[in-house]
């Protein structure tokens, strides 16, 4: 049923809904069991999969769907938010039981989420032979997991006794995830896709336990560590043209890796690396970094066999951390396949948390944050279309619907005229990416009898097909004849016998009159409307931002006007002496993810992620001066301040959207604030800044009094004279003691001097902070 939901969030609702419920029972159903009660048939995670379909496309390599790696993803995503604790707020209604039901189930012990995601890892572990045609993101939540319970019950360590204080449980569970290590290996040589083989064996080589292998088995071709370093040799020899095309750099990176984590707890898997590595480094294949890394790694695998008493006990210790899943590498939007990884995960992550952690309503925030709260959303402002002489006043405003992808328009219609309109028709046309629901090129909306000054509601809904700038446009036509009659009013004696008379009536339809078109101005759709906030961390943010390809830089400008000495004195009371003209930005769809205030030099740098409707991802930064950094407050009104924006996508077409109208995209973004200026005025403006900023140094060099002529060797000597004549009588000036040189002047110049500065005030700014956060503490 699930699969054959087409529209995509749909399906991921429906996905998260079914894993979540699974997990629910299966904690349940292992409860009954631990107080005593039979088990019960199809309560386990395995059930999800009894589906032939289902289980057959999780059994094959290659699929036509998408839909096993939704599946995958989302019960693995849900298992994650099952160790997390749940939300204090509870909604009303069956949501509340659900998420009761799963606090009581996970409450008492920390542990038991372990369960139903140990019983996930072994139902899912097919999906590491998939191929997937490169993508990857189902198979990186899968070993993401797996590295986390392994972490979780130390599989490093063995399979612990009843004498280390071990449950009957916990041995069940850690014999079970050791078989399943032992399984995994054994897939190494069924994988297809390389960047997987490189992860699988990282997510297995770093918390597989090495004391527990026979080393009777050391030649042994079926022996585990065997296995495993003849996937690296695999890996890192690979000369497969796919593998070159989805960046091999990747792939030799995180083999690299397990070598150096592996060789270095293990003496044989020393021995056995320190083979394979002197053989890639001394190949074609390695370049000068991983010659280079090579030679780091065997240098400290030969250590740690040399000395393997006094080695760091931290070094090679594992953390629980998956480092692939952070998309570290910048190659996420350049391939298509990590593109769809992007958007799958997008999907998967925003279902997933609408079901688990649904954002509070409107209601809840108002009675917790009050009226102004930022997160009440505001009533839309309503635009004119009409002009003031016209006999009819339409005004309107849109709403958006993100989820369904669809904008209503509400239009309000008011009779100026005296005279009540029988019959008023709107029409509406689209522009863009707009269309309607049932295809046709237009709509019509039949108004009847408007009362004068008495206004009237209509709307229309259309759908967005994608990120595109788009306008509706408004045509109203009303008929001041209809239904008056106006041809058939003549009642003469015979006009029964009258011919043209009976022609006219039967022709004539009463109900139209000519009609009076009114044509009203476009209504625009701001391209920001497109766009949703995405909620990313600075780390994140700046990881991702190297990696989009599609960029777009545009300078803009806005006047600042000052408010005289108090705006500088008293940093006009309290506000922001930052961003005048970009205060509109706060209100848009954009999260704000950092802002840097460089209160040294006063200038900014801000930060927004967003989201378009269809999953291409937007990253903002604006660079600027802040206003402090003028001399305004201290003369002069107002002044011309420059930020220069820098858009990077995911797509070619959000950018080049973007593009064709800045000064429109400036003014959704910025309310009509900012000016968009050519970067050709940009550099006419500088280089008139740097003319006049010439021609002042010029006339202060000129205005400078001459150097004093060399003076001849006779005044020296008088000169000398008259000094050894006043210190001796006691006379000398307070600036020359101690061997001070005379006057104020310094030697410094003038860069120097300017660099001393700027460190004096990060000095003290940063002597400021501490008293801050020290006053805050205590």
């Amino acid at each position: 049923m699930v699969r054959n939901l087409r529209a995509e969030s749909d399906r991921m609702h429906a996905l998260a809904c079914i894993c979540r419920t699974a997990l629910c029972v299966d904690l349940f159903a292992k409860e009954s069991v631990r107080r005593g009660q039979k088990p019960l048939a199809g309560t386990d995670i395995a059930s999800l999969f009894e589906d032939a379909r289902v289980r057959e496309d999780l059994n094959s390599v290659t699929s036509k769907s998408l839909f096993r790696e939704e599946l995958v993803a989302s019960l693995v995503e849900s298992c994650f938010q099952l160790s997390l604790p749940l939300p204090e707020q509870t909604n009303s209604g069956m949501e509340s039981r659900v998420i009761g039901a799963l606090a009581y189930g996970t409450g008492y012990g920390a542990l038991n989420w372990t369960e139903p995601a140990l019983e996930v890892v072994e139902v899912c572990r097919p999906c590491v032979k998939w191929d997937c045609d490169g993508r990857i993101y189902a198979i990186d939540c899968y070993l993401k997991l797996l590295v986390r319970l392994c972490h979780i019950y130390d599989t490093r360590g063995g399979v612990k006794t009843v004498k280390d204080g071990a449950s009957q449980d916990q041995i069940l569970n850690e014999t079970r995830l050791q078989n399943l290590q032992r399984e995994l290996v054994k897939d190494l040589r069924e994988v297809t896709t390389p960047r997987v083989c490189a992860r699988l064996i990282w997510a297995v080589a770093e918390h597989i336990n090495l004391d527990g292998l026979d080393p009777l088995l050391a030649d042994d071709p079926e022996d585990t560590l065997n296995i495993i370093v003849s996937n690296i040799h695999k890996v890192l020899f690979n000369i497969d043209s796919s593998a070159n095309a989805s960046n091999r750099l990747q792939d030799v990176q995180a083999v690299l890796l397990s070598a150096q984590r592996l060789g270095s707890r293990d003496p044989r898997a020393g021995q056995l690396l320190t083979k394979e590595l002197e053989e890639f480094r001394n190949s074609g294949l390695a370049d000068s970094v991983n010659k280079h890394q090579c030679r780091f790694i065997l240098q400290r695998i030969k250590y740690v066999q040399n000395h393997p008493d006094s080695r760091w006990a931290g070094v090679s210790e594992a953390r629980g951390d998956y480092p692939f899943s952070h998309h570290k590498l910048t190659v996420q939007f350049y391939e298509a396949a990590s593109a769809q990884d992007r958007k799958l995960e997008g999907l998967v992550h925003k279902a997933i948390l609408e079901l688990w952690r649904p954002d509070p309503s409107e209601l809840t925030i108002l009675l917790t944050k009050g009226i102004d709260s930022k997160l009440l959303k505001v009533m839309p402002a309503a635009y004119t279309l009409t002009g003031s002489s016209d006999p009819c006043y339409v005004e309107a405003y849109h709403l958006a619907d993100s989820s369904d992808g669809r904008i209503t328009l509400h239009l309000k219609v008011l009779n100026l005229t005296e005279l009540e309109l029988n019959r008023v028709d709107i029409r509406v046309g689209l522009s863009g990416a707009l269309y309607f629901m049932d295809g046709s090129p237009q709509a019509v909306r039949q108004l009847r009898n408007l009362v004068s000054q008495d206004p009237v509601l209509c709307s229309v809904t259309v759908g967005v097909s994608h990120f595109e700038r788009c306008a509706l446009f408004v045509q109203v036509l009303y008929y001041p004849f209809y239904g008056s009659g106006a041809i058939g009013d003549y009642d003469g004696d015979y006009t029964e016998e009258d011919p043209q008379i009976m022609r006219q009536k039967r022709s004539s339809r009463p109900e139209l009159g000519e009609p009076v078109i009114l044509r009203c101005q476009p209504y625009k759709i701001p391209l920001t409307e497109l766009l949703l906030p995405h909620k990313i961390s600075p780390v994140e943010f700046f990881r991702l931002w190297p990696s989009l390809p599609a960029v777009a830089e545009y300078t803009g400008t806005y006047m600042y006007e000052g408010s005289g000495f108090k705006a500088t004195a008293a940093q006009q009371y309290g506000s922001s002496p930052f961003l005048s003209g970009l205060k509109s930005l706060s209100s848009k769809p954009f999260h704000s993810v950092c802002s840097h205030i460089i209160r040294t030099v006063a200038g900014f740098q801000l930060c927004y992620a967003a989201k378009t409707w269809f999953g291409g991802f937007v990253g903002m930064m604006v660079f600027g001066a802040s206003e402090v950094s003028r001399n305004v407050d201290l003369g002069d009104e107002t002044t011309t301040m420059l930020c220069k924006f820098v858009i990077r996508a995911s797509d070619a077409s959000i950018t080049k959207e973007i593009e064709s109208d800045l000064q429109g995209w400036l003014d959704d973004l910025t309310d009509g604030g900012v000016e968009y200026v050519p970067e050709d005025e940009v550099k006419e403006a500088a280089a008139e800044r740097l003319r006049i900023s010439m021609e002042r140094i010029a006339l202060l060099k000129a205005a400078q009094p001459p150097p004093k002529a060399p003076k001849s060797d006779d005044e020296e000597e008088e000169e000398e004279e008259a000094e050894d004549e006043k210190e001796k009588n006691g006379e000398k000036k307070d600036g020359e003691k101690n061997g001070k040189p005379k006057g104020t002047l310094s030697k410094l110049t003038a860069e120097e001097v300017e660099h001393m500065a700027l460190q004096a005030a990060v000095l003290q700014e940063w002597h400021m902070l501490c008293k801050e956060r020290s006053t805050q503490v205590n």
